[in-house]
């Protein structure tokens, strides 16, 4: 059988592209090598800011990877190597490790195997400390920090196979501490830095013996009943089953095999299955140690399948814990538990898929037989599988239903004799139940998966189950399945229509050319001719009684989708009807043809639009010249004879005239849908006439045959797509599986697209119509016919030249060369799609003035803007929307590489050669997107176009249209163009800040301004230009004048937004302006920020609230440079410090986020003396305040505000208990991603059954922060208001003080032990003796929290204090 193989080291793909693209891939290597050397050439070690200048480059480095292209692995190498030591060197730049850890995880994902490399992992992990478990973050919103984890550990995962030897020492010894303590959260953190970095490659395998699996097993049983624990070391365990071959397991089989059953969690008699006393943990561990909190279904099956091997209990073990689990696969059993256990099943057959893949792979040589397995050791285990199979079939779950789908096809090629048989009964008995519809359609998709595998079974002599060699039995049953499955095509049974249709296509694909005199029976011509008169019947019946799941309406472009389940869920049909047509003989297509023609001509279906569309169009791919005489030309005939006599408007051929009757000409309804469709394989002469057609669903319908027309005249094409493989096929019937090339057209030139740009402009120019609707009318089909046009052609049309900074660049344009590509041959010139731009300009600026309120007009108009500046946007919306069809990944047709029942195998999966052509064909339609996109990243001297550069200023007014539908469309087509062209953002920015600033600014023009600044790509543009930052931040801030709910909104969101994805500030923010006027000064910013961030200046609070988050992130960002950040830095914890005191509740929030972040705390600790915090610039700003009269008295009392307690409710939130009166919006305001999980609680939540919700740990950090950073006079300021508040009656109020308390405790500075023999103890045993009922929880958890091993609490330090041993 023929194989996916490269060609000569070159990817299938490429090797398929068009001789001309082909020859092009030729240079790619020399062009890879160059952009090595650009890459390096950008960072200097000694300017840490030059980091960002590399970034330019990592969307031109993807481009090989996904291009597939044929590069040195010594580049590779080179590439790597630099982007790891520029990752390690960019810390605290965490957009610059998101870039370089994506690229570099891709590069190693594609290459790593090939390579020879080194890597040490501390580097990461200190990365990961410093970024993520420290207690003071960054000003970076949470989803960038989300980002830059998932990407670190991603990173981390791909390089584990390259840590040196000693490696698994290293860690092992750095995390095995942390979990010595089980009852502290360190030692979550310590098995998830375990599970992410203990590498088992081959220089590390030796460390791993049955001793260290021992002390892995004793840790394991040290926290019971814990989710997360239990998927860090099953992880673990399964990681080791699969690559440490050495450990002798069979000791360790009754503990794990009881371990894998318990996490399961399924139900026994009336019990609910899960954990009665599982142990929580905490919400930032679960998270960064990304670990759902479902069973670790996965790392069971990889454990499982790994352990199995010859003369092995594991077997045993597995058929024990199957038969257990056995039934709950059944249908009646189903619950919370189903998914769990359908992705046990999944994966089960996916790894035992790769083991026996890698096993074909390797020699098996005298050392590791025993650890092979054999046919008994497969046979043992498809039995078991089976089992759950058997009772998973019929599950009403569709997830179950279709795993259980994809083992049996992928069973079925490696134990046929088990499989097929099974496969076969359970077939007739659905059939037997046909009123169990969803028994009938999972045994029909179970016989569409296995289809290609039955017919090798009953040509290869596969004996069954029980001994017999009845071969013709695998046979009856795909002929049974054929006929039966005809009666399953029901307009009101989609599920097992589509069941239907995916069964018909999965079993001609693996079919050669069918109606021969040769073969089975039911594949001669006599018994296939009447088995196609029954399939037409019943898909004629089914298509007459189709109706759209949607009301068709008359919108800015007619649509050809009818909205049926046919085309609307999944392309099953298609697909089934282009394979079936295109295997069947030439007697047998004709007869085919002539029933499809006779129907598509006597029938006008309004519901099924579509659908007899694509089945002409299914007609035409497989035998263009038949469909051309019996479908085309009655085709043509029908329309010919419908027009005649029916006004037609003079548009498409240059000239004004128009029908003389006033009224406007209509079609009958009937007659537009027939045209509808039918126009769709039209040719060219119909299209004038079309165009000239008083009805604009017939429009619509031209304007698709005009693009289908320009693309079949300019593209490059497969060829015999359906034809079968040139090699020596398996048996006459079958097709082997494989793949083919392309061909391409005569270059042709645009069909009068010239004269069309004429008429537009002549009709803007002068007033040649005296009806305004026959203009509307006049300009809504020109424009339609450009926009066909540009659609038609692509990227044939060659781009628009660009401007050159220097003009001595435009005869170096051959260098920016990056990866080959193109759609077809160039067909007309860059000077034709320039002035295309410059007549669409004229014509916005006039439908703009006079037809401001047409939306149809105006959307036609940006969708030809469109696709003239955004070029190659249409092949990659093209390419887009394909990758995720269905029929290129369906097991119907996919055969896996371990194929044992003819004894081949495979590198890779094998498709049928249609599947294979149709990706090829896509790739060479992603390449065409991407081939000049990035040309403006390589040279510094290229920008856009003048012709595009008006294009983009339309777009800019078209965003901030009254009209919603024209803003959408008008703001994706310039996102698109700016994404492209950073250059021209700046401009954008000040021009929609302007609206945010403008007073008189429409409520659309801040909606729409609001919309295009919320990009991403606005977004980091704003990380690097100082001006562009400054009108963003102050348009922002100074915009409450819009009195607009939708505007306040939209604002609102804006801010928020970059709030999350702030990715602070350029070092070049903080330089002089160096003479130009319009460069911001950043301290003025500040300054400008801060005086909006008091409560009196009559803002709105929530203005309020945003200024001072902005101040936050601005001083934040300023650490970097020493000059401002030490004033600044001050300045803004002293306001943040008084606005603790705030009337606004949501700005005293902030304020505790605010110092959290700002307060350095422990590395800052006083020595309690006066004149060392007095010379700190924090401290000695933040000690006047404190020293202020009655300043912790009205903090404390501002602070207990915010304490809302529920008597009713006593479950624990996790946060802060202002949940009941802040949105969604306001938390994302105040609070910060990342609370530093180790801070609290000290001892594992579940132990705290009673209370605790309203002790607030960010509150008692606080406290501790200010008494560490000013020392031993703050102590005597709060000892006054702690007295007073913790003797209060409010509970409110005493949970403030018991956070203060905590906080005094927990602070550890020098003299911190004499003040608690004068008055803190005291103080604590007077709260102990008599506190109020309700507050015991919240001083419990200031006892947790203050509690320091070694320190004030440490019952070894203090065994004769009565007062301890009461607290205690």
């Amino acid at each position: 059988m023929t194989t996916m193989t490269k060609e000569e080291g070159m990817h299938l793909y490429n090797a398929w592209l068009p001789p001309p693209v082909a020859e092009e891939t030729k240079r790619e290597a020399e062009s890879f090598a160059s952009v090595v050397r650009s890459v390096k050439e950008t960072w200097r070690p000694e300017d840490p800011d030059s980091v960002y200048s590399s970034l330019k480059w990592i969307s031109v480095v993807d481009l090989f990877v996904r291009a597939k292209s044929e590069i040195s692995l010594e580049d590779v190498k080179e590439l790597v190597e630099f982007g790891v030591e520029l990752f390690h060197a960019s810390q605290n730049k965490l957009y610059v490790q998101v870039r370089w850890g994506g690229i570099l995880y891709k590069l190693l994902k594609k290459h790593g195997k090939k390579l020879s490399l080194t890597v040490q992992w501390r580097p990461f992990y200190d990365t990961l400390m410093r970024t993520h478990f420290k207690r003071n973050t960054g000003p970076e919103g949470w989803r960038l920090r989300q980002r830059h984890f998932e990407t670190v550990t991603a990173l981390i995962q791909t390089c584990r196979k390259f840590f040196p030897a000693g490696s698994a020492s290293e860690i092992w010894s750095e995390f095995r501490a942390l979990m010595d303590n089980p009852w502290h959260n360190s030692s979550f953190e310590g098995s998830g830095f375990v599970r992410l970095f203990l590498p088992m490659n081959r220089e590390n395998q030796d460390y791993f013996t049955s001793d260290w699996i021992s002390q892995c097993f004793d840790l394991w049983d040290s926290i019971p009943n814990c989710q997360f624990w239990d998927n860090q070391w099953s992880a673990v365990i399964a990681c080791c089953a699969k690559s440490c071959k050495s450990i002798d397991w069979e000791s360790f089989l009754p503990t794990l095999f009881t371990r894998f059953l318990n996490m399961f969690e399924v139900p026994v008699s009336n019990g609910r299955g899960s954990y009665p006393f599982p142990m929580g943990v905490p919400r930032n561990t679960r998270f960064l140690f990304s670990s759902k909190s479902g069973t670790p279904s996965k790392a069971i099956a990889k454990s499982i399948v790994y352990l199995l091997k010859p003369r092995s209990a594991a077997q045993e073990y597995f058929e024990r814990l199957a038969d257990l689990l056995e039934q709950y696969y059944h249908p009646s059993n189903g619950g919370r538990w189903t998914h769990s256990l359908e992705r046990f099943l999944r994966y089960l057959v996916v790894y035992f898929q790769k083991r026996l893949q890698n096993e074909q792979r390797e020699e098996i040589d005298s050392q590791s037989d025993e650890y092979y397995l054999g046919k008994s050791e497969r046979a043992s285990f498809v039995k078991v599988v089976l089992k759950l199979i058997d009772r998973g079939q019929y599950s009403k779950n569709e997830a179950l239903a279709e795993t259980v789908s994809v083992a049996t096809s992928v069973l079925s090629y490696i134990e046929p004799s088990l499989v097929l048989p099974f496969i076969a009964s359970r077939f007739r008995l659905a059939l037997e139940t046909m009123t169990a519809t969803h028994q009938l359609k999972n045994a029909v998709t179970a016989v569409a998966f296995a289809g290609r595998a039955l017919f090798l079974a009953s040509l290869s002599q596969i004996p069954q189950s029980d001994g017999t060699d009845n071969v013709d039995a695998f046979m009856d049953i795909i002929v049974a399945s054929l006929s039966n499955a005809l009666l399953g095509m029901d307009a009101n049974d989609p599920p097992k229509t589509q069941a239907t249709m995916q069964l018909i296509g999965s079993i001609f694909s693996s079919l050669a050319t069918v109606g021969g005199d040769d073969g089975p029976a039911f594949l001669q011509i006599d018994s296939l001719s009447e088995w196609l008169d029954e399939f037409f019947c019943r898909l004629f019946a089914l298509l007459q009684h189709l109706e759209p799941s949607s009301a068709m309406n008359e919108g800015i472009q007619s649509s050809l989708t009818s909205g049926t389940f046919l085309v609307e869920d999944n392309p099953y049909y298609f697909c089934m009807l282009e394979i079936l047509l295109g295997k069947l003989s030439k007697p047998l297509f004709n007869q085919s043809l002539k029933k499809i023609s006779k129907f598509v001509t006597t029938n006008i279906l309004p519901g099924a639009t579509a659908e007899v569309g694509l089945l002409c169009c299914a007609c035409v791919h497989s035998d263009p010249e038949e469909a051309a005489v019996h479908l085309i030309k009655p085709i043509l005939m029908t329309i010919t004879s419908s027009l005649e006599g029916i006004p037609i408007r003079n548009f498409g051929k240059g000239g004004a005239s128009v029908a003389s009757s006033p009224t406007k000409a209509t079609l009958s309804p009937a007659l537009e849908t027939a045209l509808e469709y039918h126009l769709k394989d039209e040719l060219k002469e119909t299209i004038t006439t079309a165009f000239q057609s008083p009805s604009w669903k017939v429009n619509g319908a031209s304007d698709h045959v005009l693009r289908s027309l320009l693309g079949s005249l300019v593209f490059y094409y497969p060829i015999d797509q359906y034809k079968p493989f040139p090699c020596e096929p398996i048996a006459s019937i079958i097709e082997p599986w494989g793949c083919s090339r392309g061909g391409q057209n005569e270059k042709n030139e645009i069909f009068n697209f010239p004269q069309t740009l004429d008429d537009l402009l002549t009709i803007c120019q002068t007033k040649m119509h005296n009806d305004a609707g026959d203009e509307k009318e006049h300009l809504k089909v020109t424009l339609l016919r450009i926009y066909s046009s540009l659609q038609g052609v692509m990227s044939c049309l060659p781009d628009m030249r660009p401007s050159y900074k220097n003009s001595s660049s435009k005869e170096e344009d051959h260098a920016t060369f990056l990866i080959a590509g193109a759609s077809g041959p160039s067909v007309g010139s860059s000077q034709m799609r320039e002035r295309a731009a410059q007549v669409i300009h004229v014509a916005c600026k006039y439908i703009l003035k006079e037809r401001t309120d047409d939306s149809i007009l105006l959307v036609l108009v940006i969708r030809v803007m469109d696709a003239l500046g955004n070029f190659g946007s249409l092949e990659y919306e093209e390419w887009s929307n394909h990758i995720q069809a269905w029929k290129l990944e369906s097991a119907a047709i996919i055969e896996p590489p371990c194929n044992f029942i003819i004894n081949s195998h495979a590198q890779r999966q094998k498709r049928p050669r249609w599947a294979i052509v149709d990706k090829a064909n896509m790739h060479i339609t992603w390449r065409s997107s991407q081939t000049s996109y990035h040309k403006y990243r390589t040279d510094g001297n290229i920008y856009p176009s003048e012709y595009l550069i008006l294009l983009m200023e339309d777009l800019l007014d078209l965003s901030v249209h009254n009209y919603e539908a024209v803003r959408l469309y008008a703001e994706r087509a310039l996102s698109k163009m700016l994404k492209r062209w950073p250059s021209l953002i700046a401009k954008c920015v000040l021009t929609l800040t302007g609206n945010l600033h403008d007073p008189k600014a429409s409520e659309h023009a801040v909606l729409g301004s609001c919309s295009i600044l919320s990009s991403q790509t606005i977004l980091r543009h704003l990380t690097t230009d100082a001006i562009s930052f400054s009108s963003f931040i102050m348009g922002l801030l100074a915009s409450s004048h819009h009195e607009s709910l939708k505007a306040q909104k939209a604002i609102t969101e804006l801010f928020v937004k970059y709030n999350i994805h702030f990715s602070g500030v350029s070092r070049s923010f903080f330089k002089t302006s160096d003479g130009q006027p319009e460069w911001p000064d950043f301290a003025d910013l500040v300054s400008q920020i801060t005086s909006l961030s008091f409560d009196s200046n009559g803002l709105h609070w929530r203005y309020n609230l945003m200024a001072n988050r902005v101040l936050l992130l601005l001083t934040l960002a300023s650490r970097s440079d020493s000059q401002l950040s030490s004033k600044i830095l001050g300045e803004t914890a002293g306001h943040f410090l008084r606005n603790l005191k705030s009337q606004l509740p949501q700005s005293r929030l902030l304020a505790i986020s605010a110092l959290n972040t700002l307060i350095e705390g422990e590395q800052h600790k006083s020595s309690g003396h006066p004149k060392q915090y007095e010379n700190s610039s924090i401290g000695g700003v933040l000690n006047q305040i404190l020293q202020e009269e009655g300043f912790f008295n009205e903090t404390l009392n501002s602070l207990s505000n915010v304490h809302i307690i529920d008597t009713e409710t006593s479950a624990s939130k996790g946060n802060y208990g202002s949940s009941s009166f802040q949105s969604a919006t306001d938390k994302a305001i105040t609070l910060f991603y990342f609370d530093f999980s180790a801070s609290w609680p000290r001892t594992p939540s579940w132990i705290s059954l009673l209370g605790g919700d309203t002790f607030y740990s960010n509150f008692a950090r606080i406290f501790k922060r200010l008494i560490q950073e000013c020392g031993i006079p703050v102590l005597y300021s709060l000892g006054t208001a702690l007295e007073e508040f913790s003797s209060a009656k409010e509970r409110s109020k005493q949970c403030v003080a018991a956070e203060a308390l905590a906080g005094l405790l927990h602070s550890d500075i020098n003299g911190l032990l004499e003040e608690w023999d004068k008055w803190i103890m005291p103080q604590i045993e007077k709260i102990i003796l008599a506190p109020s009922v309700e507050s015991i929880p919240e001083w419990a958890a200031c006892i947790r929290y203050s509690y320091r091993k070694g320190e004030i609490w440490d019952p070894h330090s203090y065994p004769e204090t009565e007062n301890f041993r009461l607290l205690s």
